[in-house]
């Protein structure tokens, strides 16, 4: 059975506290596949709080907390999906893109 996890979320922040930790919170709706994940990056994010809050937790931890999106369009979330562990995270201010791999699903929300 897969652990359980209090997963709390502040509102406006993309990150999330996990069990003393700060993780970065991604969208269920931008996944690719089973392990894929790709989202893109808008010219605004870079040097926003929250968007270097973000790169920062992704940076410090192997571990990301997926949300529920009520849509795709909003992205506004519903709840959450659980925690992933992840690999061969790729930040490109260039091509305006974030993508990583999810290897294993870590933990359930409670």
């Amino acid at each position: 059975m897969r652990r359980r996890v209090q997963i709390n979320g502040v509102r406006g922040r993309w990150v999330a506290e996990v069990g003393g930790r700060w993780l970065g919170v991604l969208h269920h709706s931008l996944r690719e596949g089973a392990t894929g994940y790709r989202a893109p990056i808008f010219p605004e994010h870079p040097g926003q709080k929250r968007f270097e809050e973000l790169i920062a937790a992704l940076k410090a931890h192997d571990l990301v907390v997926i949300q529920r999106d009520k849509d795709r369009e909003t992205l506004a979330r519903d709840g959450y999906v659980g925690v992933f562990r992840f690999a061969d995270l790729k930040v490109d201010l260039e091509a305006l893109e974030l993508t990583l791999r999810l290897v294993e699903r870590y933990a359930d929300p409670k």
